[in-house]
């Protein structure tokens, strides 16, 4: 919901829209995230939201998907909630596309759709955000109905991983240390594991805790200073690359 609520209107559509309409999406969003907004300031965000929507304002089309999925504010109901999001993907609109993809992926109040979810990921991707990318990732893990492709898992795996994403971590070390869809390289997925841990994903703690042995110091010490490598290069990429806005 951050992600819908903080993106600049001119980080998610490129088109000019009328200043009005810009207008009412900012309002709207003002008056939600102003702390404990009463039902007056609730009703009236949604009024000004599907307003903006009516325009074809991308925005608050997505933010009104939001609302429908997530159920705030209204009713819950995964039908609209695909249709706003629709429309704003339709648009170009990223965050609308990583949205439509993840409803389709995780069957979220309708059938789950792996080509669906491809297709929305695929589209939503080109942002560069890690989060497409790492669903990419798990499409080609998984068996969903064709045989797993490893190697497309593992470049969407690492390009999630470079730009930060602790569960794309995660994956791309095990898929190294398993030699699956890329060359087997022990020290570089424990490096990862490092990385999946420093960035959030504690889950990753046990398989390093399995591995020490395994390495020896040396192999573990190679490591740890390659792991430093990759801290380094992925907080400059997200210093240079971040569009700037809390959520991303």
């Amino acid at each position: 919901l951050t992600l819908v609520l903080l993106a600049p209107a001119s980080l998610v559509s490129q088109e000019l829209k009328p200043q009005a309409v810009q207008d009412q999406y900012r309002q709207a969003m003002g008056l939600l995230l102003a702390g404990n907004p009463n039902a007056s300031d609730r009703d009236q965000a949604v009024t000004l939201l599907r307003s903006a929507a009516s325009q074809n304002y991308a925005p608050a089309e997505t933010a009104l998907g939001t609302i429908y999925e997530q159920g705030i504010l209204v009713t819950k109901e995964a039908s609209q909630a695909i249709l706003f999001y629709r429309k704003a993907a339709d648009q170009g609109d990223w965050i609308a596309q990583f949205s439509l993809g993840r409803i389709y992926f995780l069957g979220l109040g309708t059938a789950t759709d792996t080509a669906a979810a491809k297709k929305w990921f695929t589209q939503a991707a080109g942002a560069g955000d890690s989060g497409p990318a790492f669903f990419l990732g798990l499409l080609n893990d998984h068996d969903l109905g064709n045989p797993p492709d490893y190697v497309d898992a593992a470049r969407w795996y690492r390009f999630a991983a470079e730009r930060g994403n602790p569960f794309a971590q995660e994956r791309l070390a095990r898929l190294l240390l398993e030699g699956r869809g890329v060359k087997q390289n022990r020290q570089e997925g424990y490096a990862w594991l490092l990385m999946a841990v420093e960035f959030g994903n504690r889950q990753a703690q046990a398989k390093l805790d399995s591995m020490e042995g395994d390495l020896g110091k040396s192999g573990a010490d190679a490591a740890r200073k390659q792991a430093l490598e990759m801290r380094d290069r992925i907080l400059g990429y997200t210093r240079n690359d971040c569009a700037g806005w809390d959520g991303q």
